[in-house]
């Protein structure tokens, strides 16, 4: 071979090799970018561009544990579980070190697709394994182990209950939400709406369709769609949803979302008045409800029983929250025309997680919300919780079938009580990119729902038979362990001195009654074992406001000192505190005197300080001293003698004499704690 010929071919070769390198080198790049470009897609809350990249990618890289982790948490946020599950997996076994996160949420994921049994096996095998340093989640995978061995409670049905989704009149291809009752027969909610099979991602701005509010009526037990809602509510610049309306219907609150500058969606509240069958222009509840760029929305109404005011619900991310989103009321004063500062609900409802859609039941005063961090079934489940709306005492997953492995949120009753709507994603639905992608709207009815009817009756005094009208009825629902109250609803007696009301079964109560002229008086209920239709008697006697001094018996000293000993505080906690617990509105004098023992001047100073110390007692157990004033008799009004007619000591006249009492000075509106 000739020397020009050979210099052709090593020049051939070269650039052939040169041209396969470029090749790799170029898919390399390209496969490379095809990652950042997922990291970059995640970042924008645009999971399923994500999936596309990562899907790619994953192609030509198979073992690269990062690609199948992002992979998994963008299923996780289109809520394919099954295939999250698995690729959360397979990230775990494709690491080169064991002790990532990966584990754990591969068991969250067997809890969203309802195995529970595996799911406990993979927490207790990411504790084991687990050398991160985020202390948070190896304490939440001891908890999901014990958890899961107690699941069994919420997957049975207690409540005996029928579940419908509704159908594709209502349930269309992309997710529907905040299915809320408007009367016996009307449902409005909101909906990215569309007749074609499309799959709309709702944060897309380019996106032509906005979420609107709609309705549907209820005909012969079938729910047929109507069209939009309102004609002033919908917009075609915002997503529009979230209704709420007053307890006389008169108000409703409702949320107009929009992505601001960094694609971010915020949302604020908005309320409209209704003017017969028109609702009026909807204005912007004002900053202090609608806190500057963050999101307030999903409002819920509650009413005070005792003012007649609006208690909105809220959910919000603003700052002084637990977590992500969490749940806040303000409430709206009559009186004033104002909204008040927002309140956080505290830790009891709120977590490190995210809380949302809130909805208050009236009839129990119970708060429904649902979490994803609260001990469930899997994703987002729904909670009951009972209080009076500043503290609660009581949170519980109300179980199957309302909860699943999926999301279950938005949980409403209608005003029948046996019937009512929530959303979820559970299989079964008109989903288009997967089983379990889109939120649709069910209906629950249950079979068999137990009230139990508290027929009461209420009498003047021990004595007489007449009834007492016009009185006031209070009743309170007492948690059976800690026994705090709260009050849940109040009625009132007719000429008759009859009331009629509904209360739940296996609960404990406390009725109150109150009337101006009256001494208030209560009496405890309890509905443990009651079955349907059965009534519960209470009768109740009540007095009137005594003129006179009400004697506080037992009340002893030391001889010669001032200070309360332990039989004297027990025995105004069962007297004067509970006495003044139930009577609210009393202001009254603390009467001590003393027997005839000792010059007047020191008895004087005595029993001032005895009545002081009285005063200063119950103050310290919440009673405000201004309902309080101490005042000190020494011996100047004995009620037998101290001496005898010959003159020698009267032990059982002078202990007459050393007593306490209260009496009735007049009265404040003024509660009786802090």
């Amino acid at each position: 071979m000739s020397g020009i010929k050979i210099i052709i071919f090593f020049l051939l070769i070269s650039l052939n090799l040169w041209t396969q390198t470029a090749e790799q080198m170029l898919k390399e790049t390209e496969t490379h970018l095809l990652k950042k470009l997922s990291k970059n897609a995640l970042k924008q809350n645009d999971p399923n561009a994500a999936i596309t990249f990562l899907e790619a990618y994953i192609k030509s890289h198979k073992k690269d544990a990062e690609a199948y982790y992002l992979l998994a948490n963008a299923y996780a946020q289109t809520r394919n579980y099954e295939k999250a599950k698995q690729n959360f997996l397979t990230s775990y076994k494709t690491q080169d070190k064991k002790g990532g996160d990966a584990l754990f949420y591969h068991a969250q994921m067997q809890k969203s697709t309802g195995k529970y049994d595996s799911a406990k096996f993979y927490f207790e095998k990411f504790k084991k394994e687990y050398k991160g340093s985020n202390k948070a989640i190896k304490k939440q995978a001891v908890f999901e182990v014990t958890y899961c061995d107690s699941i069994q409670k919420l997957t049975k049905d207690t409540y005996k209950t029928t579940i419908t989704r509704l159908d594709t009149a209502i349930n269309k291809v992309n997710s529907e939400s905040a299915p809320i009752a408007f009367g016996r027969n009307k449902l409005v909610f909101a909906s990215l709406r569309t007749n074609k099979k499309e799959y709309i991602f709702e944060d897309d701005s380019s996106q032509g369709i906005k979420r609107k509010l709609y309705w549907a009526e209820k005909k012969k037990d079938k729910w047929v769609f109507k069209g939009e809602f309102g004609d002033n509510f919908n917009s075609e610049d915002f997503n529009v949803g979230n209704a709420a309306f007053s307890g006389d219907n008169k108000r409703m609150y409702f949320t107009k979302c929009h992505l601001n500058d960094e694609e971010e969606m915020i949302c604020a509240i908005y309320v409209s008045l209704r003017k017969g069958d028109k609702w009026s222009e909807p204005e912007k509840l004002p900053k202090i409800v609608n806190a500057k760029k963050v999101t307030n929305t999903m409002p819920a109404v509650a009413t005070d029983p005792v003012k007649g005011d609006d208690i909105i619900y809220f959910v919000s991310n603003r700052r002084g929250g637990k977590g992500g989103f969490d749940i806040w009321s303000t409430v709206y004063s009559k009186k004033n025309k104002e909204y008040k500062a927002p309140k956080n609900l505290g830790s009891k409802i709120n977590t490190p997680g995210n809380e949302m859609s809130p909805f208050f039941d009236s009839e129990t005063r119970s708060l429904y919300f649902s979490s994803n961090d609260l001990p469930g079934l899997g994703g987002y489940d729904i909670y009951k919780a009972n209080g009076d709306g500043k503290r609660w005492i009581s949170v519980e997953n109300i179980g199957k079938p309302f909860n699943s492995g999926t999301d279950d949120i938005y949980f409403s009753i209608s005003p029948q009580h046996d019937e009512g709507f929530f959303v979820s994603n559970r299989k079964g639905g008109a989903a288009l990119p997967n089983a379990t992608c889109c939120d649709d709207i069910y209906h629950y009815k249950i079979k068999q729902l137990i009230f139990v009817n508290l027929k009461g009756n209420v009498k003047q005094d021990e004595k007489s038979k007449i009834p007492l009208a016009d009185a006031k009825v209070e009743i309170y629902a007492k948690d059976k362990l800690t026994n705090e109250k709260y009050l849940i609803k109040t009625v009132s007696t007719d000429s008759l001195g009859n009331y009629n009301t509904f209360l739940e079964p296996n609960k404990l109560y406390e009725v109150v009654i109150r009337k101006k002229e009256f001494l208030s008086k209560s009496e405890i209920v309890s509905t443990q074992g009651y079955v349907a239709g059965q009534d519960c008697i209470s009768q109740i006697k009540v007095e009137k406001k005594p003129t006179s001094t009400i004697n506080l018996p037992d009340i002893g000293y030391e001889f010669g000192s001032a200070e309360l000993t332990a039989k004297s505080k027990e025995m105004l906690d069962k007297g004067a505190f509970n006495f003044l617990m139930l009577n609210p509105s009393l202001i009254i004098e603390v009467h001590s005197h003393t027997d005839g023992k000792g010059t007047d001047e020191f008895n004087m100073k005595l029993s001032q300080k005895r009545a002081q110390n009285i005063v200063n007692y119950l103050s310290s157990k919440g009673i405000k001293k201004n309902r309080l004033i101490p005042k000190g008799y020494g011996e100047s009004e004995p009620i037998a003698p101290n001496q005898k007619a010959d003159g020698s000591d009267n032990p059982e006249g002078r202990a007459k004499n050393r007593r306490t009492e209260m009496k009735i000075v007049g009265e404040s509106e003024e509660y009786i704690t802090e």
